[in-house]
């Protein structure tokens, strides 16, 4: 696979270095000469479009000349309109596979006398398995090419789909309700959190597992979601993670082993009552922590679907505005979370990439927080 996350940053010298460097193909890379043009090509192209997303996911290479596995040269597919042709392909390979792959993704890069190498990114589906619709066949894919499915691992990959939601959630469980008991270097301040977690589906499948030494590089250059009295990083249990705590800590985002993330704020000042929730929601946006969080999984070459889950922990009974504001005096009273929902879990967001999702995903969460005490939406301010 290409060590790009976002394939709208691949060049022609990474094609060019997967030539020069004899990088053969492998569970995660395949090399095709052609363009498909007709039905048959395309169905062709499907089967090994499912074959990656039944199995690791991976890049297939089109205009690559190939013998032996490696690639000899580059064939430059001529396309009269680029935008135009990689939607049809897009089309068909979703009228093709069922259930629909989420997540495929294609680009076309220049080559430099003309005509385009075209990639196409397939990620794993926690949807799996995916099936060609023409011939009914289920794929997997090997280290020298496709295979169809035997029953074995077909029952293997039913029961792999029907567990990934649940996998997702109980790691939320875990990491909630364990949140205050974990060894930080300052304990992390009472009152209401809220804790975002990005789970990509590589991670859930088990593709994915990053050293402590490229984690803590990576660690070292992400802030926390809010730095007060300066941040820094450390190496722990479950990977590294940026920490920003002096007495008490202010904020921290870890980077877990298999290409999670948590990052983590209180919304209570010492001082005030109020949960604002909205300072929250601004970090993400206005101070540019989701960019962050985008750059660190590039950093790291992790892309294709993942779960965004928003959670607020010890906010159950807590005031979302002051009792002196606008709103409250129309609604006769503050909007207060009820004591129900001590940690109010949002529903899970499935994006079909992380690295590639505008900072507009996280307002319909933040929205329900807020339906949570009897709102219809968040304040205006806040959006």
């Amino acid at each position: 696979m290409l060590n790009k996350a976002d394939l709208r940053d691949v060049t022609f010298a990474d094609l060019e270095a997967l030539k020069d460097n004899q990088i053969p193909e492998s569970h995660t890379l395949d090399f095709k000469r052609d363009f498909p043009a007709d039905q048959a090509a395309r169905a062709s192209l499907a089967a090994d479009v499912v074959a990656f997303a039944n199995t690791r996911g991976g890049d297939l290479i089109l205009g690559a000349v190939e013998q032996g596995g490696v690639i000899t040269d580059f064939k430059p597919i001529e396309l009269d309109d680029v935008d135009k042709a990689l939607l049809t392909l897009q089309s068909a390979l979703t009228d093709l596979i069922e259930p629909k792959v989420p997540g495929v993704h294609l680009v076309a890069v220049d080559m430099p006398d003309g005509g385009h190498v075209v990639v196409v990114r397939t990620p794993p589906s926690f949807q799996a398995p995916h099936r060609v619709r023409k011939s009914g066949v289920f794929y997997s894919r090997t280290s020298t090419g496709i295979d169809p499915m035997d029953i074995t691992t077909l029952r293997s990959a039913f029961l792999q789909s029907a567990t990934a939601s649940e996998k997702v959630r109980a790691f939320r469980e875990e990491r909630i309700t364990g949140l205050r008991q974990r060894p930080l270097s300052a304990p992390l301040r009472q009152g209401p959190v809220g804790v975002l977690h990005i789970v990509p589906m590589a991670s859930i499948l088990g593709t994915l597992n990053f050293a402590i030494g490229d984690l803590h590089g990576v660690a070292q250059q992400l802030r926390p979601p809010v730095a007060a009295g300066g941040w820094g990083s450390r190496i722990n249990l479950d990977g590294a993670m940026s920490i920003s705590a002096v007495d008490e800590t202010f904020s921290y985002t870890q980077l877990f082993r298999n290409g999670s993330i948590e990052t983590v704020m209180p919304v209570q000042s010492n001082h005030s009552q109020v949960a604002w929730v909205g300072a929250f929601e601004d970090a993400l946006v206005k101070q540019h922590h989701h960019q962050a969080l985008i750059e660190t999984q590039t950093k790291l070459g992790v892309d294709g679907p993942a779960f965004v889950m928003l959670s607020f922990v010890d906010i159950g009974g807590a005031a979302l505005e002051a009792g002196n504001s606008m709103m409250s005096a129309i609604h006769g009273g503050p909007a207060v979370v009820p004591t129900y929902y001590a940690n109010l879990y949002l529903p899970e967001l499935f994006v079909e990439s992380f690295v590639t999702s505008s900072p507009d995903i996280y307002g319909p969460l933040f929205d329900m927080v807020w339906n949570a005490a009897g709102r219809h939406a968040r304040p205006a301010l806040g959006r």
